[in-house]
């Protein structure tokens, strides 16, 4: 029953990981309290082909015209089996249906590329247990059997998947069970809900309560409040939001989709441009570990003698394209709304942990967006928590000089008035943000700054729950 599973697991991958590469984890940034940032991670599996001893078991199944049906087989099964059904509501089944039989493929020696995202990656946060894995070990021997596969041809099959599952189920010590009597009044409430759907829905929220699946069973929750509106469940509401941020419950607005945005955006000069430029101008280079960098920063500089005017406060977009943020990286003036517009064909909740903004937006769909208004000086650290490889950095200025540095960690400042400035320095896969010092002359400046590298690879899910393996 165990090598039986192994295939099972590639069918979760495929349905939650899409074919994208992770984004660079949340990280930190200036602010009076930074937080580490991400480590990347980019691993991209393929599976090992089978021996090559005679006619290959890709040729002895059928070549992809019989893999292809044993995967469509495979999708209908779990995705109608009622135990895990739910677990792809937000999937891309065209895509699923693809990687899926790309994987097969390639295991058993055909003339394929598996393009998937590791079992690590692509699991982390969804917190899945014994019981949805063995369900979809049913589901894979139903099919396997309909197309009376030989016994030889299936054991040679899930042979060369290879001992995937530690890498997707995760252990009871990190499931944090609901509280039964408060879980006892949600089943309670769910028998005077009309709305089918919505009862059902509700009903596999207290299971994925009790197992201590946190996110999950609010994503559940959710889902079944977007059908009943907030007002017939809001007396249970707590039960499975207690320990996430504030949740923004304003109504979602439309958005035009005017295309995709830049991957870093923001500086004083062009935020502001000036009509004559100032005195002393200066260009550097922002170093990881005397390296350059592979992710994107911000530099902000203030006059030591404390005196200097407060940026305008902007309007601002961040959008979910792609199961990606644009920008990725964004520095705005203190007091600036930023919205998020959601321009994929699926959900997103996006949320922040950091202290100088803590937020959660909720699920919402393609076209619809949010907005947030940022108060205070700091990194805004994001994440979708339908999609931990999700990621971006909101940056929080309160200096009146600021730049993002390009890919190579260059940066320039072309309008500074002459004299002494304090400097703070951040990179996406830096640690604790870089201060020091420096003197603007009349002219042309030049300085460099190497910042230690440091961080987490996976951002917590928006209960605080690790996300990595």
């Amino acid at each position: 029953m165990r090598t039986r599973a192994l295939l099972a697991i590639v069918l979760l991958s495929a349905a939650c990981g899409g074919s994208k590469k992770p984004a660079p984890a949340p990280g930190p940034g200036p602010g009076p309290a930074p937080e580490p940032g991400p480590v990347a991670k980019n691993d991209t599996p393929t599976p090992k082909p089978a021996p090559a001893a005679g006619k290959s078991l890709f040729d002895r199944l059928g070549g992809l015209p019989a893999i292809t049906a044993v995967v469509e087989e495979f999708v209908g099964r779990t995705t109608t089996d009622d135990r895990i059904k739910e677990r792809f509501f937000n999937t891309d089944a065209t895509n699923l249906k693809k990687l899926l039989v790309e994987f097969v493929c390639v295991a058993t020696g055909g003339p394929c590329k598996y393009t998937g995202r590791s079992m690590e990656d692509t699991h982390a946060g969804m917190d899945l247990v014994d019981d949805e894995f063995n369900a979809l070990v049913e589901d894979l021997v139903g099919a396997l059997d309909k197309f009376k596969v030989p016994d030889k041809e299936k054991g040679e099959i899930l042979g060369a998947l290879g001992p995937l599952k530690p890498g997707m189920v995760v252990g009871p010590d990190k499931l944090h069970p609901i509280d039964d009597a408060k879980l006892a009044a949600v089943t309670k409430l769910a028998g005077t809900v009309k709305d089918k759907a919505a009862a059902d829905l509700l009903a596999k929220a207290v299971i994925a309560g009790k197992r201590g699946q946190l996110s999950y069973a609010e994503q559940l929750f959710s889902r079944a409040e977007m059908i009943t509106g907030p007002k017939p469940v809001a007396a249970v509401a707590g039960t499975f939001r207690a320990g996430a941020p504030t949740r923004v419950a304003t109504a979602t607005k439309k958005m035009d989709d005017k295309g995709p945005q830049a991957k870093v955006v923001g500086g004083s000069e062009t935020d502001e441009p000036v009509k004559k430029p100032l005195a002393g101008s200066l260009k550097g280079m922002l170093t990881v570990d005397g390296k350059a960098p592979t992710g994107f920063g911000v530099i902000m500089m203030w006059p030591s003698n404390g005196k200097f005017a407060k940026r305008t406060p902007k309007q601002r977009v961040i959008e979910q394209r792609g199961k990606e943020f644009a920008p990725h990286v964004m520095a705005v003036p203190v007091g600036s709304t930023v919205a998020f517009p959601n321009f994929d064909p699926i959900y997103h909740n996006v949320f922040s942990l950091s202290k100088s903004k803590a937020f959660d937006l909720g699920m919402y769909k393609n076209g619809e967006s949010r907005e947030v208004k940022v108060d205070k000086p700091g990194i805004v650290r994001l994440g979708c928590n339908l999609h931990a490889s999700m990621s971006a950095y909101l940056i929080v200025v309160d200096a009146p000089a600021y730049v993002a540095t390009e890919p190579d960690g260059s940066f320039s400042f072309k309008s500074l008035a002459p004299g002494k400035y304090k400097v703070q320095a951040w990179n996406e896969r830096s640690g604790e943000p870089l201060d020091s010092e420096i003197e603007i002359k009349a002219g042309a400046n030049e300085t460099k700054l190497d910042l230690k590298a440091g961080g987490q690879a996976v951002s917590p899910d928006k209960f605080g729950g690790a996300r990595g393996k």
